[in-house]
């Protein structure tokens, strides 16, 4: 199989991977070198705000943190992103390449802050039960 094929196939998968998410629509997508992206900038800038806030995370947060931020932190984005995208569905005013962009990247920002302290506390939880196992299984043991 020649390299060029490869590659096409890997993209048809990864295209293909993420149509149920997205319309991957060419006009509302980043292109590189000319290729259009197997997302739309929308969902792009999600991805990307979402692990600028993961890296971001610890540096305001220890891990071993399980509190949630105020809520207003997620509604604010929420709410931005479904104005965007609503007022352009019901024809208030066209979203840009722009506001989309910036919408998901807020979005995609902010919600580790929410979903970190969740997984934290059940892998904390996880690994405090099965240690309390060992100790009372090797305690009754050594009885």
């Amino acid at each position: 199989m020649e390299m060029g094929a490869l590659f096409a196939q890997i993209s048809f998968f990864i295209y293909y991977f993420f149509s149920p998410v997205c319309h991957q629509l060419d006009d509302r997508s980043f292109h590189i070198f000319g290729y259009e992206l197997a997302v739309c900038s929308r969902c792009v800038s999600v991805y990307l705000g979402f692990l600028l806030g993961t890296l971001i995370y610890p540096m305001r947060y220890k891990l071993t943190n399980t509190e949630l931020p105020p809520m207003w932190f997620l509604l604010l984005p929420l709410v931005l992103l479904c104005i965007d995208v609503f007022a352009d569905v019901m024809g208030i005013f066209k979203n840009t390449f722009g506001t989309r962009t910036i919408s998901g990247a807020y979005m995609g920002f902010v919600l580790p802050f929410f979903l970190l302290p969740g997984f934290l506390k059940f892998f904390n939880d996880t690994a405090n039960y099965f240690t309390n196992k060992i100790q009372n299984n090797t305690s009754n043991i050594n009885e």
